[in-house]
């Protein structure tokens, strides 16, 4: 959109010091008053401070090309405002006819506020499936800066304030790309310049101005240690070997995860561990020997089918031994036996499932498997009293088929009764934990199975 600034004056109440929300190098962020809407959503406002070095035709560029940014974990811009204006303005003792010029970006309103807020000396002040939510998210907002794009874009300043949390404080944004680079390779490039933030900027940055991918991936390592460990730990970890700090970390939250009666102790602490090895690896002084972000996006892949294949052998140790379980009393699966797929190799193959709400009540669904394997869509949901609704199981492309076309993975439904205001935001992992622990929770066990292409 294209905001006017007389428009922007009104609705932030002259850009006053009740409205601001925040402000760094680059400019101050306001949030619009309260009764003032755009597309039934509140707004937030960057006021940008004179960019000195950059023209207009650079402005322009970099406007359009962050334009065109959409993901989940990157902060959606809204529009722009760009205009100059002659006032009187003192100088020199005196009044002055000047140009003004003003440049401002308006951004989705995040109402959780910055990751800096929540970081303490000791750790961040989260529960850990949050903690957990944001380092993931925020792996794959930068994963999508740097991979997704016709340019790769490096950020160049991500930090815990540069992080903007949702009103659940799950799901991370990364903001503040003012001095992003969009660059036409993945290559090393040298600058003259030294602009960041002390402290997340790697040292080959800080020495020679080198300036590649592995510049965001140190920031990203300094961010994951203080979420962990609090801004007293990171300096820890330059100071005893990486198991030893690794082993500190663990029972620091093993402490904080026994206090809450946590079923799924086991997954937290693998799932903590892999974090705080990733990090370290991240905040190498030698770049060469950090990992590219879609490395980190894998290994975190590879480390939830993991434990989808850990929660499969549970839930077939503690619901389904000596039971076959291929229908429910409250969810009804069609097919009802297997779900099959005609494996061609190369290529994705998507098969399809029917549910139906057997009830005349609400139920909430989840879907469980191999998601290294098979993209589902979608995989939770609620449903209305006796309603139906689909499920597309994909499974991903393969060089070749299994010896003999054999397959040993499971696809798994479970379902629950819930009350009409269950909103789909609430159904997550931990709701079903929690249903699961309280014996609640029914499971539909499909086996899959490949067939040969025809």
């Amino acid at each position: 959109m294209d905001f006017k600034l007389h428009d922007l004056e009104t609705i932030t109440s002259n850009f006053s010091d009740e409205q601001k929300v925040g402000s760094g190098g680059y400019g101050n962020v306001y949030k619009i008053i309260q009764q003032a809407v755009y597309n039934g959503e509140q707004i937030a406002v960057k006021k940008l401070h004179p960019l000195q070095g950059l023209d207009d035709k650079a402005f322009d560029s970099e406007f359009r090309n962050l334009s065109k940014v959409h993901h989940q974990n990157v902060v959606r811009l809204i529009g722009y405002c760009y205009e100059s204006r002659h006032k009187y303005v003192q100088h020199d003792g005196g009044l002055v006819f000047a140009k003004e010029r003003e440049r401002i970006l308006c951004f989705e309103y995040m109402q959780g506020g910055s990751l800096h807020e929540h970081i303490k000396d000791e750790s961040c002040d989260l529960d850990w499936s949050a903690c957990y939510q944001i380092i993931k998210g925020t792996c794959e907002g930068l994963n999508h800066l740097h991979n997704s794009q016709g340019k790769p874009i490096f950020h160049l300043d991500l930090k815990p304030a540069n992080i903007l949390l949702d009103k659940n404080m799950m799901t991370p944004k990364i903001s503040d790309l003012g001095l992003s680079r969009l660059v036409a390779s993945t290559k090393t490039h040298q600058t003259e310049s030294r602009e960041g933030t002390h402290g997340y900027m790697p040292p080959e940055y800080i020495d020679t101005g080198a300036i590649s991918p592995k510049f965001d991936v140190f920031s990203l390592g300094v961010i994951i240690i203080k979420i962990i460990a609090g801004n007293a730990g990171y300096s820890c970890c330059y100071k005893m070997p990486s198991t030893e700090f690794i082993e500190l970390v663990t029972e620091n939250w093993k402490e904080r995860l026994g206090k809450s009666s946590n079923p799924s102790l086991e997954i937290d602490i693998l799932r903590l561990k892999t974090c705080v090895g990733i990090a370290l690896r991240c905040v190498e002084a030698e770049r060469n020997r950090r990992p590219y972000i879609n490395d980190i996006i894998n290994e975190l892949e590879e480390l939830e089918a993991e434990i989808t294949e850990m929660s499969l052998s549970s839930y077939q140790s503690k619901y389904l031994i000596g039971q076959r379980r291929s229908d429910s009393s409250i969810l009804s699966v069609d097919p009802t036996l297997e779900l099959r797929f005609p494996f061609e190799p190369r290529k994705d193959i998507t098969s399809c499932l029917q549910l139906t709400n057997i009830t005349d009540g609400f139920i909430a669904y989840n879907i469980k498997t191999n998601q290294t394997k098979y993209y589902t869509t979608p995989n939770k949901g609620i449903m209305r009293p006796c309603s139906k609704c689909y499920i597309f199981v994909t499974l991903r492309a393969q060089a070749e088929a299994p010896p003999n076309m054999q397959c040993h993975d499971m696809f798994l439904v479970q379902s629950v009764n819930v009350s009409e205001g269950l909103t789909f935001d609430e159904v997550t992992e931990d709701f079903f934990k929690k249903c699961m622990v309280e014996n609640v929770v029914d499971v539909v066990k499909l086996p899959i199975v490949y067939v040969a292409f025809t």
